[in-house]
């Protein structure tokens, strides 16, 4: 008898701790890459340099974070060549180091960031800081089956020709300022993090590259992910 209630309380304990999870209520904070040269070129420009060594440490610093995210480079698709550059000075300044386990090109796997989420959540109420591709932020939202509840806008149904454009256009603007914050699978706020001179896109960076595009799936992706952060922003500023 003992040990048919040992072997129930190894049942019933991970589901437990699951439900636990699921139900915590840390804060996740979202952002993107800070700005990046033209060209497809490494590291960030001296516009994002200030906002990822200056005005996001000081930024979070108060938010009690105790697990920064972000992914790895991906040569084939080219995915995340800034994202460390961008979490590495972060988590430094907070005493922690960044957890590159899970990747944003389509080989990885989904629910990666989310299970990361999980597990952290069991044994922590301190906040997470998720520092993602600004390119793959829509896939990341919707493997982390965050809730956008912002609508759609009108030319949702526009051309996929038209959203090449877009994408193409220099003048075009990047949303490297947003600070998302996710509770559970809501978004309860967002803001500008109002590092002074960079909550517009720097000249220069993010034009498309001279390179060819080898796959024009990872474009539509790009396109898309663009199109998610200005739809979003819209509704901040």
């Amino acid at each position: 008898m003992v040990f048919n209630r040992f072997r129930s309380l190894l049942v019933v304990l991970p589901l437990a701790l699951s439900a636990f999870a699921q139900v915590a209520t840390n804060n996740v904070y979202i952002i993107s890459n800070a700005e990046t040269p033209a060209l497809d070129l490494p590291g960030l420009t001296t516009v994002g340099r200030y906002r990822a060594y200056e005005c996001l440490p000081a930024l979070l610093a108060p938010l009690d974070i105790g697990l920064v995210i972000s992914c790895p480079y991906d040569p084939e698709s080219r995915l995340c060549l800034s994202t460390n550059s961008t979490a590495a000075p972060i988590a430094t300044s907070l005493g922690l180091t960044v957890n590159t386990t899970c990747g944003a090109d389509e080989d990885s796997e989904d629910d990666c960031v989310g299970d990361l989420i999980k597990s952290f959540k069991l044994t922590s109420t301190q906040a997470i800081l998720v520092v993602w591709d600004i390119s793959a932020i829509e896939d990341l939202f919707e493997n982390l089956d965050i809730n956008d509840d912002f609508g759609d806008d009108e030319d949702e149904d526009d051309d996929e020709d038209e959203y090449e454009d877009e994408f193409d256009d220099d003048n075009r603007e990047s949303h490297h300022d947003l600070i998302i914050t996710v509770v559970g699978h809501h978004i309860t706020s967002m803001a500008s993090q109002n590092c002074p001179g960079t909550d517009q896109q720097a000249p220069g960076t993010f034009r498309r590259s001279l390179k060819k595009r080898s796959l024009m799936k990872q474009k539509k992706r790009q396109i898309n992910s663009h199109r998610f952060m200005s739809r979003i922003a819209k509704r901040h500023y």
